[in-house]
């Protein structure tokens, strides 16, 4: 006598609208989102679908608005280095630049980020605030951030050298003033680079 596998078959027809199960065998509504008997996830929910594409469109507006503040042309060091000056020091702002306070600018791009860039970037600013706090970028360089009398935001001060020794110094708390080069705004926040302390 021969032997033949036993196979789980549907003993009626499948209908249009259900499908089987590939884990117990039990007819599914094409509908649902689990087999009711087993459990098993038979299709993915449109919520989890729209949260992944909200989260991947998100990734991509910060990834965008990074990128470009990263990639803004920078202003020659040289035009702001003083005759007899070794390279590869800080470069030294000419007394022309313009002395601000860190609230002020903060204030002035809230206001019109547009006008405020004609006022403040590119240009040699004397900026002075108090420190709120001293952190690494992802390059490792030191940014300084000042307070502005809102809790949420900060102007962000580049340091020039990765190991400035009196940007070292600089306390959380006290008044400080830095020599920068205004960089415009990312996201409200005025964003000033190649900076050393005066």
């Amino acid at each position: 006598m021969s032997s033949s596998a036993v196979v789980r078959r549907v003993p009626y027809p499948v209908r249009e609208n259900h499908k089987q199960c590939t884990k117990c065998g039990k007819l599914v509504s094409r509908a649902a989102y689990a087999c009711r008997r087993c459990g098993k996830r038979q299709r993915v929910r449109p919520r989890t679908i729209l949260l992944a594409l909200s989260a991947c469109l998100l990734l991509g507006m910060f990834a965008v608005a990074t990128a470009g503040a990263l990639m803004t042309p920078r202003v020659a060091e040289t035009s702001y280095v003083v005759a007899g000056e070794t390279p590869g020091t800080v470069p030294s702002i000419s007394a022309t630049a313009v002395k601000v306070d860190a609230s002020d600018l903060w204030l002035a791009y809230s206001r019109g980020a547009l006008e405020a860039d004609r006022r403040f970037k590119d240009r040699p600013l004397l900026v002075t605030g108090t420190v709120r706090s001293v952190d690494r970028d992802f390059e490792g360089r030191m940014v300084v951030r000042f307070n502005t009398g809102d809790a949420l935001e900060a102007v962000n001060a580049r340091v020039a050298l990765r190991n400035d020794q009196a940007a070292l110094a600089i306390v959380k708390g006290r008044r400080v003033s830095l020599a920068c080069i205004g960089k415009g705004a990312l996201i409200g926040a005025p964003l000033l680079g190649d900076c050393s302390v005066r």
